[in-house]
């Protein structure tokens, strides 16, 4: 059915039906072959007028560009025939622009150049020149950016005579257009219902014929096997109540090892617009966890903290609302909810577009003594608490790991790695001593902290491969090459590994600095253009803020949007997340629209 498709869309196309979904039932051809020669009959109604009217619309083209060559050669009152059957003498007709007719004086070849129309620019008309000579002059005349016009050999007469005949021949196929366009009307009207119609019944053997790929044939069955969502598996079950040859087995989703089952994820309302940025990462596996609410929590929190205004972060969302209409629900919904976080930021920093007094007022109705943080005066606290921020979104994506390891039964994954428990309680171990040391002077450095929760967990990393296929209860493998299964090869691979490791814990502890960074960034900038606004006038100041604050808007708000998104992706979703799944997508017919594109 696939080609006598083609040919009804095609119909359908060259007569301009809008091809939908149609009540096929009164269509009385059945077969393919039927179908066949219910188009070639509207075909062989339909090619005559197409081919005429594609004729007729070439003829019209071809004699209007002559009609604009010709126009300009009006003062020539010599048949065309006659200037280009010369035997000694080559004729060129064209334009030469106005500045190079000047300069033909001082050449002093053989030939004459005869000008028959000007504007501003150019200058329309033909030069003459001996047979023998003319490879010379024209090379002249190329120099001087002739450009040469040909005139076609259905031209005849004098130039008025020749626009006189062209125009007759214009207005006689544009007559004739009118009617073929008026005859196709027509054909359209007394066909459209039978080529939807066709076409509807067709399309429908034709996507019955493509599921058939998907149905296996055993002695005298059919079996089909596929996945679908679990609150619509009975749903489904019952749409074949009624038909008793067929019968439908549900059952749980890992019943089959040599298929993955695929992710459709289900998020609540504040995380569903943020699940487009887990897609771009990838989408998780059937049995991993969907991080999408984490990454809607953090990335809005996180924004608000880096991107603090209260008058910005409304701006925001009023943009939010505006490309929830016009461009998508989930930027829209992204829009919203950080403009939220950015205008809660803003009122604990203070900041109303850059005014860090406008709020002055509030804090005393409330009993405070001023702004909860005063940016520029707790430079400290901002730094480390993103630190500590950066320390409890790793220990998060650690425990995670942990969790999905032990669902999954990978031991070395959940005990011995260094995103395990291992991992985590030498990281928060470290963690813990340093804050301790440097801010309650406490010393908690002692022998058995060092190897309890320091050592030990490190040698656990260390040994993470022996370790987990001694649990499993398997033959030691060292590497997963037998001709490299060396302690050597093994101690050396690890030693650079485990380096990595702690490489990869203090730098992704650290890249969280940025958080606080952007925070001093962005005052910083808004003092820029406070203080650009005081060296103006006062009519020029209102100009200022506002240019001012959407340069801040647009160009720091997109280097934090992309940061955060850096900070989830390579700090968080590295320590836990692979994004390996595959997505739910429900065997269909596909809509007119997706087959055109």
């Amino acid at each position: 059915y696939t080609p006598v498709k083609k040919r009804f869309s095609a119909l359908a196309s060259t007569l301009k039906i809008k091809l939908e979904n149609a009540d096929y039932s009164q269509v009385r051809e059945d077969t393919p072959e039927e179908f066949e020669q219910l188009a070639s009959r509207l075909e062989a109604s339909l090619s005559a007028l197409t081919e005429e009217r594609l004729a007729c619309m070439q003829e019209v083209a071809e004699k209007g560009a002559a009609v604009k060559q010709i126009t300009h050669l009006k003062g020539l009152n010599k048949d065309f025939e006659q200037i280009f059957n010369c035997e000694h003498v080559k004729v060129r007709v064209g334009k030469l622009p106005a500045d190079s007719h000047v300069k033909l004086n001082f050449y002093d070849e053989t030939f004459f150049f005869v000008p028959f129309d000007w504007d501003s620019n150019f200058c329309w008309g033909m030069y003459f020149v001996p047979a023998t000579e003319s490879e010379i002059v024209d090379s002249i005349f190329e120099s001087l950016y002739f450009e040469r016009i040909h005139i076609p050999d259905f031209i005849t007469g004098t130039p008025e005579e020749a626009l006189e005949k062209l125009n007759d021949d214009i207005n006689r196929r544009s007559l004739r257009l009118e009617q073929i366009e008026e005859a196709l009307r027509q054909l359209k009207a007394d066909n459209e219902k039978t080529i939807a119609e066709a076409y509807a019944k067709v399309r429908f053997r034709n996507d019955t014929f493509e599921l058939r790929r998907q149905v296996a044939a055993i002695n005298d069955k059919f079996y089909m096997k596929g996945f679908v969502p679990k609150r619509d598996a009975q749903r489904f079950a019952k749409l074949f109540d009624d038909t008793e040859s067929v019968s439908v087995v549900v059952k749980p989703p890992d019943s089959d090892n040599s298929v993955s089952p695929p992710t459709k994820l289900r998020n609540n309302w504040f995380a569903r617009p943020f699940a487009m940025l887990v897609e771009m990462y990838g989408l998780p596996g059937y049995n991993d966890i969907n991080p999408t609410t984490f990454v809607a929590i953090t990335y809005t929190l996180l924004f608000g903290i880096m991107f603090g205004d209260l008058g910005q972060g409304f701006v925001i969302v009023v943009l939010g609302f505006i490309l929830d209409k016009l461009m998508s629900r989930d930027i829209g919904g992204i829009f919203k909810r950080v403009g939220l976080s950015s205008m809660v930021f803003g009122f604990a920093y203070g900041s109303v577009f850059g005014f860090e007094d406008l709020l002055d007022p509030v804090y005393k109705l409330m009993g405070l003594a001023g702004k909860p943080v005063e940016v520029f005066k707790q430079t400290n606290f901002i730094l480390f608490t993103a630190v500590g921020i950066g320390v409890f979104l790793i220990a998060a994506s650690m425990t995670f790991n942990i969790i999905l390891g032990f669902r999954q039964k990978d031991y070395e994954k959940a005990v011995f790695g260094s995103n395990g428990i291992a991992g985590l309680v030498f990281y928060i171990s470290v963690v813990a001593a340093v804050v301790l040391t440097m801010f309650a002077k406490i010393k908690v450095m002692s022998p058995a902290f060092i190897i309890l929760l320091i050592v030990i967990p490190l040698f656990c990393i260390f040994c993470r491969f022996p370790l987990a296929f001694f649990i499993k209860h398997k033959k030691l493998q060292l590497t997963e090459d037998p001709e490299e299964a060396t302690v050597g090869n093994f101690i050396v691979e690890n030693f650079f590994e485990m380096f990595e490791y702690l490489l990869s814990y203090v730098s992704n502890t650290m890249s969280f600095l940025r958080v606080g960074g952007f925070v001093l960034s962005h005052a910083g900038m808004m003092l820029v253009v406070m203080t650009l606004m005081d060296s103006v006038t006062a009519a020029a100041q209102p100009v200022v803020i506002v240019l001012g604050n959407a340069f801040v808007m647009c160009m720091e708000g997109l280097i934090v949007a992309i940061q955060i998104i850096r900070l989830e992706f390579y700090e968080i979703f590295s320590r836990f997340y692979t994004g390996e799944g595959k997505p739910f997508q429900p065997v269909g017919v596909p809509s007119q629209d997706e087959e055109e594109q």
